[in-house]
């Protein structure tokens, strides 16, 4: 019996160290270009989700901005829209990252495709970026100049008053796009 727990546990420990030693060594030899990978669309994924925290705050504090009814409506449409367009976007643009990836490794590859899957997937992510400047403008058209200029003034007083970030931990390239600027 001793013997066959001994083999048992044996089994045990040498399947448990097989099965693990290839997720450490695939995590070693990637872990560099993961990390740089995080951090390169860790900013657009802030971006995108600013965006839709832009959109919603001034819907709850249409109150305080004066917002009609109409421009509440128009605001929650202009969102959902942003919304789905953000998903299909980002959708395209993890599918192309995907055929770019398994191209580059590919050796049998040509360089051609491989840059124009590049393309490709940047091209997605300009897509994705430019669909967030598009919905900041159109929810800035549905304002007044006067309700504008007063959703400027809240932010930058709450932006003054913390520091770093403003009312809704915007940053300075957030409150840029606010008014009018593209996002790096």
């Amino acid at each position: 019996m001793k013997i066959l727990d001994s083999r048992i546990t044996r089994a045990l420990v040498v399947g448990t160290f097989l099965l693990g030693v290839p997720a450490v060594v695939h995590a070693d030899t990637d872990e560099g270009m993961r990390h740089g990978r995080f951090e390169q669309h860790r900013g657009m994924h802030d971006g995108q989700h600013f965006v839709s925290h832009a959109i919603h705050n001034l819907i709850r504090h249409a109150k305080d901005l004066g917002l009609s009814e109409e421009q509440v409506a128009k605001l929650k449409t202009l969102s959902t829209d942003y919304k789905k367009t953000s998903i299909r976007d980002k959708a395209e643009m993890k599918l192309a990252e995907v055929d770019a990836r398994t191209l580059a490794h590919d050796e049998k590859s040509d360089l051609s495709a491989v840059e124009n899957a590049m393309r490709k997937a940047e091209a997605a992510r300009t897509n994705l970026r430019l669909d967030g400047v598009k919905a900041i403008r159109a929810a800035r058209a549905v304002l007044t100049p006067e309700q504008r200029e007063q959703w400027r003034s809240r932010r930058g007083m709450m932006h003054a008053q913390s520091g770093d970030s403003g009312m809704y931990g915007e940053t300075e390239q957030h409150i840029a796009m606010m008014d009018g600027a593209v996002m790096p």
